[in-house]
């Protein structure tokens, strides 16, 4: 970077995190102000919000593996469109210039993510180009590709972001992120921190829902909530060779979406929707305990810790109400304790490894993804036209 750069001395900049979750419901955004570098960062949250696809896009991205080349081609550059978008109107909404941001943070729309194994790829689209033409200012994105390229899993990606914010928050804690895919994050002071994939959350339980045509997703968990967890279910579903695999591991909706729910539907043909929804939940809440049971090298009803719940899925009282259960002896809290929004923890990751690009810092590790070292995460994409000033020495 060049020597001009106002990173250089760690003053306050503003970036913003654009992202779209697994679930694919819509565009999420995070403005913030970061001053200071490494774990001396000091990260606040000015604003954030979502804006929901339209109903063509949710369907048309849970049929993505379905998808023929011409049309990931087009899905990506209108996702990149979209993208913007979202951007334009959510800085404008808050009366901030795009030529005030030092960058732009941009994970894309995950399409694809390996099963385990890194080679066969991850795939997110969304045009990084497209964003930096239309907002002026560089584009750090392709946060996954580097990591891969080290052998890593190339995710998950947030906890970067979660040791820089809550890094002294206690001596041990974990962080659940409950998406399509389930996901935690294991702080233990400042060591940097461990990471995985759980297994399902939300993919499966939307999966069933959207199978009946019955909505995108169940409000609350409220049909769960009806339900009835079966035993003989569950043991056959808790048998899939993901669950046995060490941590660190990354899974996908290609394992745990719309596939996963045929299987949970052909094995108990007669069930009401209701009880497979609830064992699904069941199914998620043992998964998670599980693996923070190997993490901490104690049993899951042994387990005292702080556990931080984030994404869609804390709003299901069902899967919420299985978790209590299978973590008896952890302290359940929602993610605003730790001072964050539950709704935006991955959209300021996505800021923060802008961030830790331009700083050239390290954003994932063996812990995390397997990676063989540290790795610095993401690509810098200029606006393809005359750049802004800052985006020249970002370089």
């Amino acid at each position: 970077m060049g020597s001009g750069h106002p990173r250089v001395d760690g003053c306050a900049r503003l970036l913003l995190g654009v992202g779209s979750g697994t679930s694919a419901d819509g565009v999420d955004l995070a403005l913030i102000r970061v001053e200071g570098e490494g774990l001396q960062r000091r990260v606040e949250v000015l604003a954030g919000g979502m804006h929901p696809f339209p109903a063509e896009v949710r369907s048309a991205m849970a049929r993505a593996l379905d998808w023929k080349l011409p049309e990931v081609a087009a899905w990506h550059a209108r996702l990149g469109a979209l993208f913007a978008d979202a951007a334009e109107a959510f800085l404008r909404e808050q009366g901030v210039a795009p030529r005030d941001l030092l960058a732009v943070g941009s994970h894309g729309q995950t399409v694809f993510h390996h099963d385990g194994r890194p080679e066969d790829g991850s795939l997110q689209l969304g045009e990084p180009a497209l964003l930096a033409d239309r907002l002026g200012v560089p584009v750090i994105a392709d946060f996954r590709t580097a990591d891969r390229a080290l052998g890593g899993q190339g995710a998950p990606v947030s906890p970067f972001a979660d040791w820089v914010r809550h890094h002294g928050a206690e001596n041990r804690l974990a962080i659940l992120n409950l998406g399509g895919i389930a996901n935690l994050t294991l702080l233990e002071g400042e060591q940097p921190p461990r990471a995985w994939d759980s297994g399902p959350a939300n993919g499966p339980l939307d999966a069933l829902m959207r199978a009946d045509q019955a909505g995108d997703f169940d409000p609350d968990g409220a049909e769960a909530q009806s339900g009835q967890v079966l035993p003989a279910l569950l043991e056959e579903l808790k048998s899939d060779s993901y669950f046995a695999r060490p941590l660190p591991k990354s899974t996908g909706l290609e394992r745990f979406g719309r596939s996963f729910a045929g299987k949970i539907r052909v094995a108990a043909p007669q069930a009401p929707r209701a009880d497979l929804l609830r064992t699904a939940c069941a199914l998620a809440a043992w998964a998670v305990a599980a693996s923070l049971a190997e993490a901490c090298q104690q049993p899951a009803s042994r387990l005292a810790l702080p556990l931080y719940l984030c994404g869609g899925g804390i709003h299901n009282l069902a899967l919420v109400s299985e978790l209590r259960e299978a973590l008896p002896g952890c302290a359940l809290r929602s993610y605003q304790e730790l001072g964050g929004d539950p709704d935006l923890r991955e959209a300021v990751a996505f800021a923060l490894l802008a961030d830790a690009f331009l700083a050239d810092e390290a954003a994932s590790w063996p812990g995390t993804t397997g990676c063989r070292t540290p790795a610095r995460l993401g690509s810098c994409f200029l606006p393809p036209a005359l750049p802004h000033k800052n985006a020249v020495q970002a370089i």
